[in-house]
């Protein structure tokens, strides 16, 4: 495996920090609005050779949408269409709501869908939060969310995009915590942005951009992961003048005798060092990432030469993972030992850190169905004692979350798709959105706190997707041995025929692609994105029944025409042996039968059958993803495209 060479920092650079700002970041990776993870992926790191950005946008007070922010003067070649827009623009706090001020408004915006626009242009975000002192800037407009939004509205590349966003926040402030940035875009670059605030009584932010190397992945995940950077190639890498300075002029960073150029200066050591919860529930999940896809995934591939150097990412810096070794940093990116498919980007967005030295699905903690979540808060007190539950990947509280691909062989505006859900990232089904679509599937539309428009998150609404998703996902974590499996070959199969579709519309739209009528392209790639919102809407909907009917009041019923009382089989699963051996640890003799007449049910032979049924969910759901990926030859299309005829 092939590891970026990043100088690693060197603490005896760095003043030792007060223990309140050490306490202050602590509280702040812990904070609700601080709870997201990206994956960046290069073109040639793909096996599409396009680039990819995926995102959990986690927080408990979020409700899952897709934003859209339509465009206003777009001028087509012999075609225009106007909007009106407002003289000026009114800016909200993302995670608070509270109106922060009015900006001037752009004499044009490209259309916005969720995190990428027409443009192939992608920006996510995770918040690392960073030392108190630069936090809580006097009168600043721009939080982080709309900067995002904003951005993407006026820009159409990566370096752009990075103008913009350090432009805005001179001109009128930075109203939020330290972020981690991802862009890509339709050039095939992808870069890494961290920021934070110039403090209280300053403009603006200090911050470093660094381009990804094609061939090669990163990721965040409320940690800062910058640490040195070069100053003498822009191309690769592009900072504020001023980001060594003001560490200096606050008195958290002093240059070293046999550094005076600071060429040893770390970002993330001097504005956000790591702490035990920086490392072990936000670092953490950057560990599994790259343990996961620094691994040999090719399953036709019968060398077992590799298989010994699989693990080393994984067992190299699992004492960092585990906040043990706070000074055993992670590089910034790594080359995968294999190119990535979609499938395998959703898969390592989707773990609980399942088979490694954080899994949590086998404790009590996780009762008799091996759940790996908890409830919140992620910190709690026993005996004073502070203790903490793993943060993983994939969570319980993601609003919602999406993976991006910018084809780079398709012409504009046709380059982006939002493979866009809504709720827990592993047990939500993803469907496509085109970046140019002009308008959004009714279940998956509204605004945002950063529009000025609380969460609704007290209103239950079937009609809207954050609900039904909301319902399917609570009734797994109930049941999860059993009914997460199942649950995953759904998945496997909504997105397999999703991307076929995809194909499909992709090859009519270019076969009456004409630069010249780049309208009629919209309408129809906006078609099949409403139309695949709402078919999937009503379709986990029905789902919902299904898995309802299946899994109630503790049972596993599966269909058995055979059987005339019900054409079902229902089954009776049981405790495992190790939630057996808990409770009889914890309660001795109370439930013990107390003559030889009673012979519980799982020592028939009919029990012991159910039980080896219920093992084998787990290698089912694997060979119906290993199935699904090799292809299953036509399939019939979920909604057919009336395309217009050629003339």
């Amino acid at each position: 495996m092939n590891i970026s060479i990043q100088p690693q920092p060197q603490p005896q650079h760095h003043v030792l920090l007060p223990l309140f700002l050490l306490a202050a970041t602590f509280m702040t990776l812990i904070s609700p609005s601080s709870s997201c993870t990206n994956i960046l992926v290069t073109p040639s790191a793909s096996i599409t050779n396009n680039p990819i950005i995926a995102y959990n946008a986690d927080s408990g007070n979020l409700q899952g949408m897709l934003y859209h922010y339509p465009p206003s003067m777009i001028h087509y070649n012999n075609s225009t269409t106007t909007t009106t827009s407002p003289p000026n623009r009114d800016i909200y706090n993302w995670d608070t709501g509270v109106y922060l001020g009015s900006i001037p408004e752009a004499n044009q915006t490209y259309n916005v869908v969720g995190n990428t626009n027409e443009y192939g242009l992608v920006i996510a975000e995770t918040t690392f939060g960073g030392i108190e002192q630069l936090q809580n800037q006097k009168n600043a407009k721009i939080d982080y969310g709309s900067l995002i939004y904003i951005t993407l509205q006026r820009t159409k590349h990566a370096i752009e995009a990075i103008h913009t966003m350090t432009s805005l926040m001179d001109e009128y402030g930075y109203a939020s915590e330290g972020e981690s940035f991802s862009l890509a875009d339709a050039n095939g670059q992808v870069w890494i942005m961290e920021v934070i605030s110039r403090g209280k009584d300053k403009v603006g932010s200090v911050w470093v951009a660094m381009k990804i190397p094609d061939g090669y992945i990163s990721a965040h995940s409320n940690q800062a992961r910058i640490t040195t950077f070069p100053r003498d190639k822009p191309e690769e890498c592009l900072y504020s003048e001023d980001v060594v300075d003001l560490a200096k002029e606050i008195g958290i960073y002093q240059s070293a005798e046999d550094d005076p150029q600071d060429l040893q200066f770390s970002f993330s050591d001097t504005y956000n060092p790591v702490t035990f919860m920086g490392a072990r529930a936000s670092d953490a999940r950057t560990w599994s990432i790259f343990s996961l896809l620094s691994k040999n995934n090719n399953d036709d591939d019968d060398d077992d030469d590799d298989d010994d150097d699989d693990n080393n990412f994984e067992t190299q810096y699992q004492e960092y993972a585990m906040g043990k070794n706070l000074s055993n940093r992670m590089p910034l990116y790594i080359q995968p030992k294999n190119k990535l498919s979609m499938e395998q980007i959703m898969t390592v967005m989707s773990n609980h850190y399942e088979g490694t030295a954080l899994s949590s699905n086998k404790d009590v903690g996780s009762g008799p169905y091996e759940t790996p979540y908890r409830p919140r808060p992620l910190l709690w007190t026993y005996n004073d004692k502070h203790y903490h539950n793993e943060r993983t990947v994939a969570t319980q509280q993601t609003g919602w979350n999406f993976i991006a691909e910018i084809r780079l062989d398709k012409p504009f505006p046709l380059q982006s798709i939002l493979w866009f859900a809504v709720d827990d990232s592993s047990t939500s089904p993803r469907f496509p959105v085109y970046g140019c679509s002009r308008d959004i599937s009714q279940a998956y539309s509204g605004k945002g706190t950063q529009d000025g428009h609380p969460s609704p998150l007290l209103e239950f609404d079937m009609t809207k997707s954050f609900w039904v998703q909301n319902m399917v996902s609570n009734f797994v974590y109930s049941r999860w041995k059993d009914a997460y499996p199942f649950l995953q070959n759904k998945l496997a199969l909504i997105h397999s025929n999703f991307q076929k579709e995809v194909k499909l519309i992709d090859q009519e739209l270019m076969a009456v692609y004409d630069e010249n009528d780049i309208q009629w392209v919209i309408d129809e790639a906006t078609r099949f994105s409403v139309k695949a919102g709402d078919w999937l809407h009503t379709e986990w909907l029905t789902f919902y029944g299904q898995l309802f009917a299946r899994y109630r009041d503790f049972f596993v019923i599966e269909e058995d025409l055979n059987d005339p009382i019900c054409n079902c089989k229902v089954k009776e699963g049981g405790f495992s042996d190790g939630w057996k051996d808990k409770i009889v640890t914890e309660t001795g003799d109370h439930y013990e039968c107390l003559d030889s007449n009673s012979v519980p049910d799982d020592n028939n032979d009919d029990a012991k059958k159910q039980k080896k049924d219920v093992s084998l969910l787990l290698e089912q759901g694997k060979s119906t993803n290993k199935r699904l990926r090799q292809g299953s030859g036509d399939h019939d299309r979920m909604y057919p495209m009336q395309m217009r005829e050629q003339e």
